[in-house]
């Protein structure tokens, strides 16, 4: 957690520099699949993922800030009263655009805060019970959105998170979604 004294630093540098004050601000949503590329069912156990998010476009829209929360639902291979089934995450990343990279496609990196339910005294022994753990690990991002109407948006993304759990787990998502930016 930032103290106050950064956080006031930040926003005081933020406000002397011209090519720091957003662009625009972007509010989107969306759905699609994720699947366990390891430490999972499988590619072939393809589940329901949802996402969803805020950015902050800077630097003449070349640059993105998003904050973004998802959740997979994974209905199979739960032990039974986990209290939970899905694989949560709220992250941030910085997107840079295709027009400053070339690329076909918008490409991000950022990192994930993920929950999951284990048993008590994970990942060491099973004491009974359950528990939420935390783990923080990194995600990469490829995008392609398209304006609609003047302040509308679709769009459809792939995600790789690496969630450093026993046994790691590496997730990839397939998304589309709409978004209203302004």
């Amino acid at each position: 957690m930032l103290c106050t004294h950064t956080r006031l630093l930040a926003a005081a540098l933020l406000s002397f520099c011209g090519t720091a004050h957003a662009q625009h601000v972007a509010l989107w949503a969306g759905g699609g699949l994720g699947t366990f590329l390891s430490g999972g069912a499988g590619v072939g156990d393809p589940n329901a993922h949802r996402t969803a998010g805020v950015s902050v476009s800077l630097a003449g829209d070349r640059l993105e800030l998003r904050a973004l929360k998802g959740t997979l639902e994974r209905p199979r291979g739960i032990p039974v009263n986990a209290g939970d089934d899905d694989f949560d995450y709220v992250g941030f990343d910085a997107l840079i655009a295709r027009r400053t990279t070339g690329l076909p496609v918008d490409v991000a990196l950022g990192a994930a805060r993920y929950e999951e339910v284990y048993h008590l005294g994970y990942p060491q022994r099973d004491l009974g019970g359950r528990t939420f753990v935390h783990r923080w690990g990194p995600f990469a991002s490829a995008l392609r959105s398209l304006g609609v109407a003047r302040f509308g948006q679709v769009w459809v993304e792939t995600d790789l998170h690496y969630a450093p759990y026993r046994p790691r787990q590496l997730v990839l998502f397939l998304d589309i979604g709409i978004g209203v930016h302004l």
